[in-house]
């Protein structure tokens, strides 16, 4: 005679195991969100004074704040320079990367420095440094001016392009 009793604990128990090896071991994984930005603004104008006279205007199409980073990206800005509430200079850029906290500037890409005496330097991937308020490259620059213009293979000068150094240079001086 069969016992039911014996075949149904062998049931139960089969049903058991077979609940048990189907369940998968899974871990669940939680993604990292990846890092954003913190603000984003298009067309600024922001402009930077001490003791009420003007230091700098900075114009971009673009920048995005990381504070995070401590740093602001800037498209196809333009910054102008300012000493004692007077314009002495302007920085253009395609790129320019500001430090919040020091105020200097990496810039990547086209960039050119115009002056108030019609002196304008062309160059790439230049720095300034606010503290120095110099301004350098380690790329060719060329720099044009009313009577000649100047090539070399990298340059520091101060952001009034009062005081340019300019390694290797050649100059072509225009017969005007």
């Amino acid at each position: 005679m069969v016992n039911f009793y014996k075949i149904r604990e062998i049931l139960s128990l089969a049903t058991i195991i077979f609940i048990l090896l189907s369940c998968k071991s899974e871990k669940n994984v939680i993604e990292e969100i990846s890092h954003t930005p913190e603000q984003f603004m298009k067309k600024i104008f922001i402009t930077q004074t001490k003791n009420g006279k003007l230091k700098m205007i900075l114009k971009a199409e673009t920048a995005t704040i990381d504070e995070n980073k401590n740093n602001a990206c800037l498209k196809h800005s333009k910054i102008k320079f300012y000493d004692k509430g007077k314009y002495v200079s302007m920085l253009s850029a395609e790129t320019a990367v500001i430090n919040i906290d020091t105020y200097d500037i990496k810039c990547t890409g086209i960039c050119t420095i115009s002056d108030v005496n019609e002196e304008h330097l062309y160059t790439t991937d230049l720095i300034y440094d606010a503290q120095k308020k110099s301004i350098y490259s380690n790329n060719d620059v060329k720099i044009t001016t009313p009577s000649e213009t100047i090539y070399g293979t990298s340059f520091e000068s101060d952001n009034k392009l009062d005081k340019i150094i300019i390694k290797n240079p050649r100059t072509i001086l225009d017969k005007n």
